[in-house]
């Protein structure tokens, strides 16, 4: 470990989303999966002793003020919503001289293509050349692409899972005609889920079940607008099979729904990590992935595009949806892939603080 000699009680880090609130039945429900995810990582790093913040802000002229009332060693801005320009206001205000900035950017490839300005503000933060500033890819490999195309280090910084307790899970009683799957997530094009409802329709007519499709929805917005919603209700028009739109949750409900589940589906094209994943694993649900979610165990990948092969997946992993035997693959994998990026973030907070003189005042000898 790195942290034998370094006391960090002092550094302060804080997270900086852009809100995203959702309605739901007039409640505001701050929870979507990048929130979820730093909170996710503001677990870990408390562990460690740093004093840590999650905020969220309208807008980035929100950004001033929070800093001003948190004074961070370090801030962490989620995702590639902050203009160049105002970054570079913000680090040149003398009183912010001193903070570490870092940004992280939580897709791959695939998700950053359909955002018109997000390579584009990539560069315009590396042309800002501040010394205090890193820009960090969720995903390895990603990151080293992106480093050699732009000729710019870029820094791997994983997102960290607070894994469950181990319990024997006993399954769920429920009506034994009744398929529950659980496709949750933002309704995305490149989320795939309309090829995974006609997989898992085939799948429960061969089983000869009633298929429950469950899918995350902000009703207010994507029943109207969305073009994947739109899609999937058409599917389930004319077969005894149910589409069923649940409205976006805090993470404790929404982990009571997915408890509810037989199974889950991730067959994404492209993902950096997919914290429903994680979800799914800390509730000891099954859930097939696409080969995106690499750190999954290969039993429970299959095709995102090869319609019989996901179906048998389908089959199989529904018929030993109670095995203790895949949860605690799913498990397995989830720790290690938590360990080596444990190991990354040590790494990168000793390097970044190392220098910090508060710190060798208290550290040990």
């Amino acid at each position: 470990m790195f942290h034998t000699y370094i006391n960090y009680e002092m550094e302060k880090i804080l997270f900086i989303l852009k809100e995203r609130p959702y309605y739901t039945n007039n409640t505001h429900v701050k929870s979507y999966g990048l929130i979820n995810s730093s909170k996710h990582l503001a677990m870990y790093l408390e562990d460690l002793g740093y004093h840590v913040n999650v905020v969220t802000v309208v807008d980035a002229n929100g950004i001033d003020a929070v800093l001003f009332q948190y004074k961070p060693d370090m801030v962490i801005i989620e995702a590639l919503w902050v203009p160049a320009p105002k970054l570079k206001e913000l680090m040149e205000i003398p009183r912010y001289k001193k903070i570490e900035f870092v940004v992280r950017v939580h897709s791959d490839i695939g998700f950053l293509s359909a955002e018109t300005m997000s390579l584009a503000t990539i560069n315009e933060y590396i042309a800002l050349n501040k010394k205090n500033l890193t820009i960090a890819p969720n995903h390895l490999y990603f990151g080293e692409y992106l480093s050699n195309a732009l000729k710019y280090k870029l820094v791997y910084l994983p997102n960290i899972i607070h894994e469950t307790e181990y319990q024997r899970w006993d399954s769920h009683h429920h009506e034994s005609h009744i398929m529950n799957v659980g496709c949750f997530g933002a309704l995305r094009l490149l989320k795939n889920q309309p090829f995974q409802a006609l997989c898992a329709i085939k799948a429960a007519d061969d089983l000869e079940k009633i298929l429950h499709f469950h899918i995350t929805a902000d009703v207010h917005k994507d029943v109207t607008l969305n073009p994947v919603v739109k899609n999937l209700e058409e599917l389930f028009k004319n077969n005894p099979h149910k589409l069923i739109k649940h409205d976006w949750k805090e993470n404790d409900d929404f982990n009571e729904l997915v408890e509810q589940m037989d199974m889950g589906l991730q067959l994404s094209y492209t993902e950096s990590f997919n914290i429903v994943t994680a979800d799914f694993i800390n509730c000891n649900i099954p859930i097939i992935v696409g080969d995106a979610i690499w750190w999954m165990p290969d039993i429970l990948k299959t095709s995102t595009i090869e319609y019989d092969k996901v179906v048998r997946k389908i089959i199989s992993v529904y018929k030993n949806k109670d095995s203790n035997f895949l949860r605690l693959l799913m498990k397995r994998s989830l720790s290690r892939y938590n360990k080596d990026s444990k190991k990354v973030w040590d790494y990168f907070l000793e390097e970044k603080f190392e220098d910090h003189d508060h710190h060798h005042d208290h550290g040990h000898p």
